[in-house]
């Protein structure tokens, strides 16, 4: 798994629980982090090139990779 996966993962993540936040302060912190990972993701493909084959087999779920 490239680090611009596990980018993607964290990114994934954070956007799920941000629509899950009740409080407007809450979720904008967590949308802001997913836009973070989400860019690191894409700054990781630039330096080490992307993973097009990834996208393929993409998980459902995060449990299906690793315990965040």
């Amino acid at each position: 798994m490239t680090e611009a996966s596990v980018f993607r993962l964290y990114a994934d993540k954070a956007l799920r629980e941000s629509s899950k936040a009740v409080r407007e302060d809450e979720k904008r912190a967590l949308e802001d982090l997913a836009c973070t990972w989400a860019k690191a993701a894409v700054a990781s493909d630039r330096v080490f090139g992307p993973e097009p084959t990834l996208w393929l087999r993409w998980p459902r779920a995060l449990s299906e990779i690793a315990p965040i």
